[in-house]
């Protein structure tokens, strides 16, 4: 069930952190963004991250939504390894030992990211670790006769980076088979028969992933978002794809792990992760 949420603008809010963000912005394929095309893209994600924490707030009384950009202590100069935990209010685990922990590693790790063992305790703690995506409603692609058309936004997908290969220079890949043979040549990856190199791929890339993710899409002309709702990573791994998107001048090379919108499950079960 897609969510839908009116008046976004209330959920815009002034950050100063904007600016710093965007010297830390990782670029994987679209290398010379603009500073004002890297400025909206980060203002257009921190909107659907409070979208996503005003209606957990509001509506979903049994657990908490909380930014990484809020108990970070890096200061903004790396990249965040995630954007934000979810977890039920009657956790046992005191979570400021969690934040400290989290601080800890992306504190000794030149790029900020998180240990899978790390990730791996907050999991056996039901604390997650959430992505939040955002993407801009096109009027091309999502509207029919001047009005959205709510299963065109279910036509695209979830996304993720792979673990071993962000970016097909050579323009090889297609598959997860090619990618798998790329891993064995070139990433000492080893595996027996195709089933088994599936399964172990697979592994990989569920450790090398958040625990949650939530896909939204905004209409600023309108000021509504779309809560599409969200996948776990094991759910994500089961109806796994690689895939390019191709877009003309910018990430024709990019590769994807992809699952389809259509495996989305309603944000408010959230409340029975």
């Amino acid at each position: 069930m897609i969510r839908i949420v009116n008046n976004i603008n209330d959920f815009v809010k002034k950050d100063e952190n904007i600016e710093t963000i965007i010297q830390t912005t990782q670029e994987t394929w679209q290398k010379d963004r603009t500073e004002q095309s890297k400025k909206q893209d980060t203002e257009l994600g921190k909107l659907a991250e409070n979208i996503v924490e005003g209606y957990i707030k509001t509506n979903m009384k049994d657990i908490t939504y909380l930014s990484y950009d809020d108990f970070r202590k890096d200061e903004f100069k790396k990249h965040a390894p995630f954007d934000g935990l979810i977890y039920n209010k009657k956790t046992t685990v005191k979570i400021q030992y969690v934040i400290n922990a989290i601080n800890k590693e992306v504190g000794d790790n030149q790029y900020g990211k998180i240990s899978d063992g790390l990730k791996n305790k907050l999991h056996q703690n039901k604390i997650y670790i959430v992505e939040v995506k955002s993407t801009r409603v096109s009027e091309q692609r999502h509207f029919v006769a001047n009005k959205i058309d709510l299963d065109k936004l279910l036509e695209d997908d979830f996304l993720e980076y792979p673990k071993y290969l962000r970016v097909d220079k050579f323009d090889t890949m297609n598959n997860m088979e090619a990618y798998i043979d790329f891993c064995k040549k070139y990433r000492s990856f080893k595996c027996n028969d195709n089933l088994d190199c599936l399964n172990k791929i697979k592994n990989e890339e569920l450790s090398n992933m958040r625990h949650v993710y939530i896909r939204v899409y905004i209409d600023i002309k309108n000021s509504i978002g779309y809560i599409i709702g969200y996948i776990t990573n094991a759910e994500f791994i089961k109806n796994l794809n690689l895939k390019k998107m191709v877009q003309p001048g910018k990430s024709e090379k990019a590769l994807y792990l992809s699952c389809s919108l259509r495996n989305a499950s309603d944000l408010e079960e959230l409340n029975n992760i």
